[in-house]
């Protein structure tokens, strides 16, 4: 029977670690986070963050905006605004003719929370750790950065071993697959595009399985599954189903088992502000 992430006490762990810092620091981080759109989910996140980032000293405002022109100004302004450590954008936001991975690579490198600009990118691909000319570390995308948190303090190896990302996302599965190839992992990623049987066929020989569909599809069940696998499942709706797949799975994560990444996600966030906040500091010397 599989056991489940521990992914609560792992991200309070990281958010002990934020506020801790900030307390040492002496200098409270102050970020905006723009709600672009109606998505129920967004909405929803951004009260969670806000609440997060309170607990852990980092101040927040909430910024709606209605059209692209003004999230693409919001944006750009950011590094125009001393006061302002960071930028977050609430996805997806779907707005027409321009897609969402345009707004993901404008945000300034420097007030980047999310670590999806493009320079931000160009470090996670060329393994930069750090942000140029200085000993501060970089940020990486959250949910990247939280599943392989999860899988590192869980004692999962991920050197040498075969893993499957079914997304291919800018902002999830893209970064994640860099990561992971970065600790030594053999990496396929596929979607929901791919053949059925194809990912069967990959999950079955996989010891690493991440899932990030955004519906409720049954991707594969515990016949195509390698024993003791970890299963980290990143949707908001279920794609496998629990009690079959922990049967066979040695690690799961999941929203239908309690113990989901969100939290872990959120954590990791409120580390990319801290980061950020210490390169400004950094660079004012």
């Amino acid at each position: 029977m599989a056991e489940f992430f521990p992914c609560d006490e792992i991200s309070q762990k990281y958010f002990y670690g934020v506020r801790t810092q900030i307390e040492l620091l002496g200098r409270n981080p102050f970020v905006k986070l723009f709600l672009a759109s109606e998505d129920k989910g967004s909405a929803s996140y951004s009260k969670t963050l806000t609440m997060k980032f309170q607990e852990v000293g980092i101040d927040s405002q909430i910024v709606k905006v209605n059209s692209p022109a003004e999230l693409e100004r919001g944006l750009l302004n950011l590094d125009k605004d001393e006061k302002i450590t960071g930028g977050f954008v609430f996805y997806p936001i779907n707005f027409p003719r321009i897609k969402d991975s345009y707004f993901m690579r404008i945000v300034p490198e420097f007030k980047d929370i999310e670590g999806l600009s493009a320079n931000n990118v160009y470090r996670l691909a060329h393994y930069e750790r750090n942000f140029p000319g200085t000993p501060c570390k970089s940020v990486v995308p959250c949910t990247a950065k939280a599943i392989v948190k999860v899988l590192l303090d869980s004692n999962v190896e991920i050197k040498g071993q075969d893993a499957v990302i079914i997304n291919k996302s800018y902002s999830l599965g893209a970064p994640l697959r860099r990561m992971l190839d970065n600790f030594g992992a053999t990496v396929v990623a596929c979607d929901i595009n791919t053949k059925k049987n194809s990912i069967e066929y990959y999950v079955k020989n996989a010891d690493i399985v991440v899932t990030a569909v955004p519906a409720k599809v049954e991707l594969f069940d515990d016949k195509s599954l390698k024993e003791g696998a970890s299963i980290i499942d990143c949707s908001f709706e279920s794609n496998f189903d629990l009690e079959k797949v922990s049967r066979v799975a040695g690690f799961i994560s999941s929203r239908q088992s309690g113990n989901y990444i969100g939290p872990v996600t959120t954590s990791m966030a409120a580390v990319n502000v801290l980061y950020l906040l210490m390169h400004r500091i950094y660079t004012e010397k």
